[in-house]
């Protein structure tokens, strides 16, 4: 029987690679955000939202996930990070005190700085559980504007940072829109000088 000869750089060594590689990247796994878009007052206490997980194909069970949420911190204050799913929970940044700074740039945005960790681990390769159907939610997360002088838009980019052996992270990103007060005002009523007639 002949011998192939496949040398590094070789269309045909690319494509015996390709292949080997392509059941690898097959499986994701996902995250939804809630809403996918929000507008928030200057001032206002914060803007929530609810982050739920599945995978692609749905319902396959993993070795757990971490979670990054990426976020630029001279624009907004991470409020509260609160889980909903507590199963094989190992991690949470509950508050703005835990946050920690984005030195990788891991979501490639060079506009975020700072990140949330919430992490999910299961030693027999069973997360979720069986009985949680997808897409799963897990957890809460609200922030507040961080600088009431800036008015405008930020993006918080939420990424599946440590994978689960086999699976591609399919990413999210928000729209955070900081608006300025109300253009409508009450009309000022003019005083009368002297007595009112």
């Amino acid at each position: 029987m002949g011998r192939i000869d496949a040398k590094v750089g070789s269309p045909l060594f690319a494509f015996v690679i390709s292949l080997l590689a392509a059941p690898l990247d097959a499986n994701q796994q996902a995250l939804f955000i809630e809403p996918a878009s929000i507008v928030v007052d200057v001032g206002a206490v914060g803007a929530e939202l609810t982050v739920s997980y599945d995978t692609v194909p749905g319902g396959l069970q993993t070795t757990g996930a971490g979670i990054s949420v990426f976020f630029d911190s001279t624009k907004l204050r991470l409020e509260t990070l609160t889980p909903i799913y507590q199963e094989g929970l190992t991690q949470a940044t509950r508050t703005a005190d835990s946050v920690i700074v984005d030195s990788s740039d891991l979501d490639d945005d060079h506009s975020t700085n700072k990140r949330a960790i919430i992490a999910y681990t299961s030693f027999r390769g069973r997360w979720p559980d069986s009985d949680s159907l997808g897409p799963l939610q897990l957890f809460n997360i609200a922030f507040a504007a961080a600088n009431q002088n800036w008015t405008g838009e930020t993006q918080v980019n939420f990424v599946v940072t440590s994978l689960a052996a086999g699976f591609s992270s399919m990413s999210r990103s928000v729209t955070i829109r900081i608006q300025g007060d109300s253009p409508y005002e009450v009309p000022v009523q003019p005083k009368l000088g002297g007595r009112q007639q």
